[in-house]
């Protein structure tokens, strides 16, 4: 049987330009290449756990026009659940304007739309699914309160979390001690630790002081490295 995967998150459309440097601020860059891609944190978990062979149930929500539209039939492409991806009938999907540099490096800024309006009612809908599942997937492009409300659910039906910490906020004790594996990059390592990512030494350090919070597995990923 495929493991059963629950992912609840953000799904955008990604609007890229690849570039030879990122701007600076004021500074304007003449692109290259430009983008547009279904993404969001969320829906990239979920489309690659399908395609990594999972059974996945995407909770979600998207507006009601035509970036929505596409996001839904691509989702259903990859053979994801998607019984509770909800449409907002007031406010857009959401979008991401991302910029690459010939490295690989990015810098992105999010416009949630829909995203910020998934909220506990909804995971409650979900909740015969979250039971069930062995794995309920997680990042932070949706509130704050709905990840430690969809946490404490998982933790009830003894799931295990895996959290990646992006966009960087703070979190708190009781949801890090419910995550079974954190995913955070150098940056939202040194945010929720105070420790400056720059070596193996530090790194080790971070780690060390997240699974010091309660977590249980711990990796950081360092871009290009």
């Amino acid at each position: 049987m495929k493991p059963e995967i629950i992912v609840i998150g953000s799904s955008n459309t990604d609007m890229v330009i690849q570039a030879g440097k990122l701007p600076t601020a004021g500074e304007t860059i003449i692109g290259g290449k430009f983008l547009m891609n279904l993404g969001g944190k969320g829906a990239n978990q979920a489309v690659a756990a399908a395609r990594l062979g999972g059974d996945v149930t995407f909770v979600a929500k998207i507006g009601k026009d035509v970036f929505g539209k596409q996001a839904l039939a691509r989702f259903r492409k990859e053979g994801i659940h998607t019984d509770f991806v909800f449409t907002d009938e007031d406010n857009p999907s959401g979008v991401a304007l991302i910029m690459v540099d010939e490295k690989g490096e990015n810098c992105i800024s999010v416009a949630s739309g829909a995203n910020g309006t998934l909220n506990s009612r909804d995971v409650d809908k979900a909740k015969a699914s979250i039971q069930s599942a062995a794995i309920l997937l997680m990042q932070l492009e949706i509130p704050l309160s709905t990840v430690a409300y969809a946490a404490d659910l998982a933790r009830k039906y003894k799931n295990k979390i895996i959290l990646n910490p992006a966009p960087a906020r703070p979190l708190s004790s009781k949801l890090l001690q419910a995550v079974f594996l954190l995913t955070p990059n150098a940056s939202e390592a040194e945010m929720l630790t105070g420790v400056k990512v720059k070596d193996k030494g530090s790194m080790l350090k971070a780690a060390m002081a997240l699974k010091a919070c309660g977590v249980e597995n711990v990796i950081i990923t360092l871009g290009a490295e």
